[in-house]
Order: C-alpha cells, then structure tokens, then sequence
C-alpha cells in the first residue's frame, strides 16, 4: 500500500493485555495532544476498555465493529490462535459490508507475538478469501508488526517495532512513533519479522536464564543477592538486566511473583517458538532448551501466572537438591 496522510487515517485497537493497554493509552493520548481523531478499542474483558475510553477513546463492541470505524487497526493479542480468530471475525465482516473495492484498504497491524508459520498462514489466507470475492469489498492487508519492550518500556513509548517493507511500513511507522514506539526496525517479510521478534525474545530469556544461574551459584557461595545485584548496577547496566535482577532481590527474591510483565506462560510459548525457528534452519538453541526446562518446573510447581523470571526458582531448587538428597542418606 503506498503511503498515506496518516493524519486523516481512522485507527481501532484490538486487545488491552498488559502491554497492549499501555500502547493504546498512549496512542489516544498523542493523538488527543496533537487533534488527531479518537481510536475505538475493543478487548474480550469489556472493563479493560474504561482506561482507554477515559482518554477519550471510543469502545466498541466486537473486532468486526472496530472495522467498521478504522482504516488500520493494531492487535495486541496472546498467541496466533486468538490472532487467527480475531481477523477471521474482521474478514467475514468485511465480506458481508460489500463495501466498493475502491475504498481504501483496511490495514491490520500485528504486534503480537507469533509463530513465523502463523504470520504466513494469515497472509496467505487473507490472499485466498480475496480471490474467492474475486475483487469485491474492501481489501483487507495484514502486517506482521511485533514490538519489542516490556510495560515499563510502553508506559514511556520506548518500545522498537518491527516493519517489514512488503506492508505498510510507512504507514504503521508514522501511527506508531511516537505515540507508543520510539523507532522501528524493517525487514523483509512477514514471516521474518516474527522470527526476528522471537529472535529477540530468544536473547531476554537466555538473560534471565544466566542471571537466574548466577544468583543461585552466588547464593550458595555465601554471596549476597543484594550483593551481586551491586556488581551487575556497576558493571553491566543495561536496563534490561537490571529489571529481572531487580525483581530476583526484591522482597527476598519473591518479587517475580508479584511484579509481572511477562508471565510464564507467555515465556513458554516465546521460548518455544524460538527452539521452532532453530530446528527450521537446522540448528539447535540450547539455553532456550534449559530456560524452557525451567519454565516448565516453574509451571509445575508455582505458578504459569508468576513473571517469567521467576524459573530463579527452578535453579534454587537444583541448588538445594544435593544438600536434601545428603541429609536423607
């Protein structure tokens, strides 16, 4: 699609998870700053919405209605099935208005994180519905659109988004920065983008991971938490570590409980995309096998709701395994 006056552009907003909420009050909030139009939100939890609407925000009452008041519109969902679902909703919908295959296309913006395999599927979906109406309608383009950043990062509208050059790059670029995003990063593709962003989130997680590793080995060693913490704020301060050292410390290391920003859950899933992508191409991610191994015991035996830093608990349990195991001989 060739670049637009992004200014007279309708935009809807789908999906008010822990990130999405902080992108799209920050979206209105630009907006409503710089006398741009309102964007309708719609999230299965009707509540979420009120944040949003008390920005000035409309609320919707399904993705399909959302279509009907944007020109593009940005998901922010939980994994490709709900992606799957919610476009679905849009084509249909877009399919029965009929409306002339003049009208400017509707542009779905995904930033949710998904397998490469996903993002394809719904591209060439989208392709096949469009044939079958043999023209008629709105066209309907789909972009693969995944940021990087953590609510913290959101708040501040620091997040990277990624782009690919094949859909609306321009477009998506100049809603986004700097409403919610500080710059962007483009691609080729669609399914390049996903596995960049899973890429991405493959590297956070080996940092959790290695940190996890090093606070148990220091624990054990008579080394301070708080301590060790002190090397990494003088050492290596890169925000991002800090964060998940941080949360490790605090209230006795059981803060990854309760400060959550992305659960394991979602973790498992990231984690699981990226050992996906290797295998693709051959190759194998060992510290996304072990942190995933640890996810998963954390699953088990915590929580699938605690933030995903929280597999710490994963390697305290191996450091005291030996010493139990000693004491029952």
């Amino acid at each position: 699609m060739a670049p637009q006056n992004t200014a007279s552009l309708r935009v809807g907003w789908i999906g008010l998870g822990n990130l999405g909420i902080e992108m799209a009050k920050n979206l209105q909030s630009y907006r409503s700053e710089n006398g741009l139009s309102a964007i309708t939100v719609y999230n299965r939890t009707a509540a979420k919405c009120q944040a949003v609407e008390q920005l000035g925000a409309s609320v919707a009452g399904s993705a399909a209605a959302v279509a009907a008041a944007s020109d593009v519109i940005f998901l922010s969902l939980f994994n490709g099935d709900a992606v799957r679902t919610v476009v679905g909703e849009i084509l249909d919908a877009e399919a029965e208005a009929g409306e002339a295959s003049q009208t400017p296309p509707l542009v779905i913006a995904d930033t949710t994180t998904v397998h490469p395999t996903a993002a394809q599927a719904l591209v060439e979906e989208i392709r096949r519905r469009r044939e079958k109406q043999g023209g008629r309608g709105r066209r309907v383009e789909f972009a693969q659109t995944p940021v990087w950043g953590a609510p913290p990062m959101a708040r501040l509208r620091k997040l990277v988004l990624i782009t690919n050059r094949n859909s609306a790059p321009d477009t998506i670029g100049a809603i986004a920065i700097p409403a919610f995003a500080r710059t962007a990063i483009q691609v080729d593709d669609q399914a390049k983008a996903a596995s960049f962003k899973i890429l991405g989130n493959f590297m956070i997680a080996a940092i959790i991971e290695s940190l996890g590793e090093a606070f148990a080995v220091a624990h054990e060693s008579g080394i301070s938490r708080e301590t060790y913490l002190e090397f990494l704020r003088e050492v290596l301060p890169a925000p991002p570590l800090l964060g998940y050292a941080s949360k490790m410390v605090a209230e006795g290391g059981d803060a990854v409980k309760s400060q959550v920003g992305f659960a394991v859950s979602g973790g498992m899933k990231d984690v699981g995309y990226a050992m996906d992508v290797a295998k693709s191409v051959g190759m194998r991610l060992p510290v996304a096998e072990l942190a995933y191994e640890h996810l998963q015991w954390v699953e088990k035996n915590g929580s699938a709701d605690w933030d995903w830093s929280s597999l710490v608990y994963a390697l305290r349990k191996e450091a005291t395994l030996p010493k139990e195991q000693q004491q029952q001989q």
